[in-house]
């Protein structure tokens, strides 16, 4: 928004009162015209915070402004003289005083930088005091965007428990935020089999404050393959989400999108439960060597079904009748350190569970011991570095003697350090597993003999020997 300072004399004139400027102009009215006084006005643009150079070569001045909450930005006050904008670093002459007003805030600079951590509209304004002693004020109306959240309500998160006849319709419901009341928005609702698809099928526009009916059959009647699909056996799952569009009075548009949920069909069988569990070592390296034990146990305590020799990264499926607080226990029977890990299920009946993935977690750290106490004096010292889990990242070793980094070399479970000890040294290995499972922090003692190297310790670094 553009404001008329008071006019400022050339300097031809200096600094007059009124009626010296009268009498002045009464001398030389024939040589001088109201139009020979300059017109001083100024400005106000608001730029991004990263804009370098005169605001006015890319900007118009604005008294309206669209913001994010946090998001920074420069405000810049411009002078201009009939009309032309003056550069900001020859703009001093022209004012005694000016300053900036924002959120009770003040500053002397003729731009500052500017974030703002509450929604709503702010109003800002530039005060100047010109060499008259006149005072003219602009002012700016910032509007801070509420960030526009999508919350999808139902069908729940892994609800398996729609019918795919879908004879009434399945409603999909969700809450927006963040709305304000200088916008409008409408939102799209999209849907499909597969996840990775979802924001490629819009079911169509609504209005964002209603919920829309999904009708027609859920069950597909075959396969991308083109096989019938045995919907005794295997349910259907949808995924889908909302996509809101929002736009400001100016025109400018912003998009927000949901998470994306999902619902599964019942199955058309005679009221039993199918569950499916993936189960994974975390960060194995060798999952060929691990072989799980599986249990499915009842909320009384009865074993409903036991597995053994369960291959690591499968899928585990099973039938049961429809109850609740089933527990699924897997263990690792080879790779002990992975240990075991449960959860708890409800079945319901005609349904197909898909788990979240159970994971074997190894917490237990790579150990190490010397191969031999004493070895020969220009041999290189061996470790066994052993994990019986997710095994030992030959990678990350760190070898240590006497604050030098020894290169080694690890093959068949044991590590070689060549050694360079010439009397008495301390050792420190440092090695961790795949499971980022750091040995323990020790350091073991060398000593030289004329003929021969020992090896004493582990020694902790905190207690010394």
């Amino acid at each position: 928004m553009k404001h008329k300072i008071s006019p400022l004399a050339k300097p031809l004139f200096g600094i007059v009162t009124l009626a010296a400027t009268s009498v002045l102009m009464s001398c030389f009215d024939s040589k001088i015209q109201s139009s020979d006084i300059p017109e001083i006005t100024q400005s106000i643009f608001i730029v991004p915070e990263h804009f370098a150079g005169e605001p006015y070569n890319r900007y118009a001045p604005s008294d309206v402004y669209y913001v994010n909450i946090n998001e920074k930005i420069r405000l810049w006050a411009i002078y201009s003289v009939n009309g032309d904008f003056i550069p900001t670093d020859q703009s001093i002459e022209l004012y005694n005083t000016h300053k900036w007003t924002i959120d009770n805030k003040e500053s002397s600079a003729s731009s500052v930088y500017y974030s703002f951590d509450k929604a709503g509209v702010h109003r800002v304004s530039f005060e100047t005091v010109d060499h008259l002693g006149d005072t003219l004020r602009s002012y700016a109306d910032i509007y801070v965007n509420t960030p526009t959240t999508i919350s999808l309500q139902s069908p729940s998160n892994g609800f398996n428990q729609v019918n795919g006849k879908n004879k009434d319709g399945l409603e999909l419901a969700w809450n927006i935020y963040g709305i304000d009341n200088w916008e409008t928005t409408s939102c799209t609702v999209y849907a499909s089999y597969y996840f990775d698809e979802v924001w490629l099928m819009p079911l169509g526009e609504t209005d964002c404050n209603s919920s829309v009916i999904l009708n027609g059959e859920l069950d597909p009647e075959k396969n991308e393959e083109g096989k019938i699909i045995d919907h005794s056996t295997e349910n259907t799952t949808i995924y889908w989400g909302v996509r809101a569009i929002t736009q400001n009075e100016l025109g400018h548009i912003e998009q927000s999108f949901s998470e994306v949920f999902h619902f599964s069909t019942t199955l058309r069988n005679y009221g039993n439960a199918i569950v499916e569990v993936p189960v994974v070592n975390q960060y194995g390296q060798y999952p060929e060597k691990s072989k799980l034990k599986v249990a499915f146990i009842s909320a009384a305590g009865d074993t409903l079904s036991k597995n053994s020799d369960v291959s690591t990264n499968s899928i585990i499926r099973k039938t049961f009748p429809p109850q609740s607080n089933v527990t699924i226990l897997v263990c690792d029977t080879v790779l002990t350190e992975y240990g075991c890990n449960s959860m708890t299920i409800d079945l319901a009946p005609s349904t197909k569970t898909r788990t979240d993935t159970l994971y074997l977690q190894d917490k237990i750290r790579p150990n190490m011991v010397p191969t031999s106490t004493e070895f020969p004096k220009n041999k290189d010292i061996k470790f066994f570095v052993l994990d019986n889990g997710s095994g030992v990242n030959a990678s990350k070793f760190i070898v240590i003697m006497n604050e030098d980094t020894l290169k080694t070399s690890f093959d068949d479970y044991t590590l070689s350090i060549p050694n360079t000890c010439k009397s008495e040294c301390n050792l420190s290995i440092y090695a961790e597993d795949y499971a980022r499972n750091k040995a323990p922090d020790v350091y073991w003692k060398i000593k030289v003999y004329s003929d021969e190297t020992s090896i004493t310790g582990p020694y902790s670094k905190l207690g010394g020997h």
